[in-house]
């Protein structure tokens, strides 16, 4: 696998966009090949190092208890010089919550996630969730699923470059979305609430290529579906 370009001494601490592999479910769509080849820093969670191998990536650090990733994967690694920070199995955090906090450690802003969902449910689900915790408020979050792209949006205003015809879901993921105003859609809302567990979000539809999404309070996971 080649060599992903190590991050210079120059360029930690300032901001990065930063991938992170986990070990879920791989979907080799245009946004993650892109993502994969525009990254300053690529990080391993776990058993996430498998994804290296499809993509054609060597990370620039292995992190985790290192129970998932296979023996001759790590091996190939350690030749590479990959730089390897393994933890207790016994810990009290996951290997994805290691991953985004070393990597806000090191300057990122905007974190793109491969594999994070699929495989387990209860990990899948808590990966979400980890995702609204009040210390990453100031960092963009995007996952890549299965035939979408999924934002995390604090309170305030998000603009997003979209084609038209596509299908946008919008869940309070964390409280309920207070004074949520929508521009460019089928169906607009104007400084209304998304009650937490409401469906009322679901299966929205851009009408231009140019969105905006604004709300005052509340976390909200937004489903952008990549198939017209």
């Amino acid at each position: 696998m080649p060599r992903s370009p190590a991050v210079s001494k120059e360029k930690m601490n300032k901001p990065m966009d930063v991938l992170i592999l986990v070990n879920g479910d791989l979907h080799l769509s245009p946004q993650l090949l892109q993502q994969s080849k525009n990254a300053d820093y690529i990080i391993a969670a776990d058993g996430g190092a498998k994804h290296c191998v499809p993509l054609q990536l060597t990370p620039d650090i292995l992190i985790g208890d290192l129970d998932s990733i296979s023996g001759p994967l790590l091996k190939e690694f350690q030749n590479a010089g990959v730089e390897i920070q393994q933890y207790p199995v016994r810990k009290n955090a996951t290997d994805l919550e290691l991953a985004i906090d070393h990597a806000i450690a090191i300057g990122a802003t905007k974190i793109f996630f491969a594999g994070m969902l699929g495989g387990r449910w209860d990990m899948s689900l808590a990966n979400i969730f980890l995702l609204a915790h009040d210390k990453y408020k100031d960092i963009r979050f995007l996952l890549s699923g299965d035939n979408c792209v999924m934002h995390i949006l604090h309170p305030g205003t998000h603009a997003l470059t979209t084609q038209i015809g596509q299908r946008v879901s919008l869940l309070p993921l964390k409280g309920n979305g207070e004074n949520i105003s929508l521009t460019g859609f089928e169906y607009p809302l104007d400084q209304q609430t998304i009650p937490f567990g409401s469906s009322i979000g679901v299966s929205n539809v851009t009408v231009g290529t140019k969105v905006q999404i604004e709300h005052t309070g509340g976390i909200l996971l937004l489903v952008l579906s990549t198939c017209l």
